[in-house]
């Protein structure tokens, strides 16, 4: 006589613990939000001189967006009436592209920025000795370009998601956190007509930071811990804090107390800093909240081991969950999968 055999299926390997987590990537989510990007360079002095903080006048910019499986697409423009401080801040051009991508496996943020024009945001034109039509000191000439990814392998990826939080494709239900391990690549230029340091303050920082031009090359692991605080199940808070140590290349062009040039080429130790947060109510259908990204970039070698420069975003973010699909997007998913052995939910990007 035969035996009845009793087993327990399997959950996929690319699908949450739905206790814990809830993946609504395979409907259309819809947005509403406000949002600014950022930019930071800092020089500090020496005991008791107050760093010198330089920053792009920046946008507040509101949009819709949408995501749906593997894409998300936001439209943004800037708010009229709070982008008018010209006056105050003196004019920036800029491009500034940042991709937040964040998969069951792993979270990875891309930035591309070019800026050209300045202002100080820690001293007056009184403190420096300048003659401006600007409210604000102002540094036109100044032109800073940069370019990197970090990214952090996610291990407990069955009971957290950073998509809850930053793409607002899933519901983290329950309390979780996770230890993260990855690497970053970035590349920052500089160019100016004069040095960084304004020539009443020359003495007061070391002569690494008279920079006129440059190049800096940053290389190296990185690792950290991620945690979700969920309470009644709806209420969320997310923290996440990764640091990294590597190799920093960097190819400078100084000023001299002759005001002469000097182009020096050093290599040593640099430092990396990545921090996310967010808050905010999240359901099955619909999601309110505020997100934080910020990457920091600084360096150990003796001349420059007081100069950091950092990248972020701030974005509000209004949504609601649809049950809808999109037939030609479903079709082409369902062909592409049987084009790869990897599930494309987990292999394709979400752009946020």
């Amino acid at each position: 006589m035969g035996g009845a055999a009793w087993g327990q299926s399997e959950r996929p390997r690319d699908t949450f613990d739905t206790a814990y987590v809830k993946d609504y990537s395979h409907i259309l989510t819809g947005r509403f939000y406000l949002s600014t990007k950022y930019n930071k360079l800092q020089l500090g002095g020496l005991r008791g001189t107050k760093a010198l903080i330089l920053r792009p006048n920046n946008k507040i910019n509101f949009g819709l967006g949408a995501s749906y499986r593997a894409l998300t697409l936001n439209i943004g423009v800037g708010i009229p009436g709070l982008n008018k401080d010209q006056e105050q801040r003196g004019r920036t051009r800029y491009l500034d592209a940042q991709a937040n991508i964040h998969t069951k496996r792993w979270a990875t943020n891309l930035f591309l920025q070019r800026f050209r024009g300045y202002y100080l945001s820690s001293h007056t034109q009184e403190e420096l000795g300048w003659e401006q039509d600007t409210g604000s000191p102002t540094r036109p000439d100044l032109v800073q370009f940069n370019l990197g990814v970090s990214t952090v392998h996610i291990f407990n990826n069955d009971r957290f998601s950073y998509r809850a939080a930053f793409n607002q494709d899933a519901w983290q239900r329950k309390s979780q956190g996770t230890w993260l391990a990855g690497g970053y690549l970035t590349y920052l230029h500089l160019k100016s007509d004069s040095s960084l340091v304004p020539r009443r303050f020359e003495a007061l920082y070391e002569r690494g930071l008279h920079l006129r031009r440059g190049g800096f090359v940053d290389l190296g692991p990185s690792a950290g811990y991620a945690y979700t605080l969920v309470i009644q199940e709806h209420i969320f808070l997310t923290g996440s804090v990764v640091l990294g140590a590597g190799i920093s290349i960097q190819r400078a062009v100084v000023a001299t107390e002759a005001d002469q040039e000097i182009q020096k080429t050093n290599a040593g130790a640099g430092w990396h800093g990545q921090f996310r947060a967010g808050a905010g109510y999240n359901s099955a259908r619909y999601y309110a909240g505020v997100s934080f990204n910020q990457e920091n970039i600084g360096y150990l070698l003796d001349d420059r081991s007081s100069f950091y420069w950092s990248v972020g975003n701030i974005r509000i973010n209004i949504v609601k969950r649809f049950n809808a699909h999109i037939p030609f997007m479903d079709r082409g998913l369902r062909w592409f999968k049987k084009k790869v052995k990897e599930p494309v939910e987990d292999s394709l990007p979400k752009v946020g």
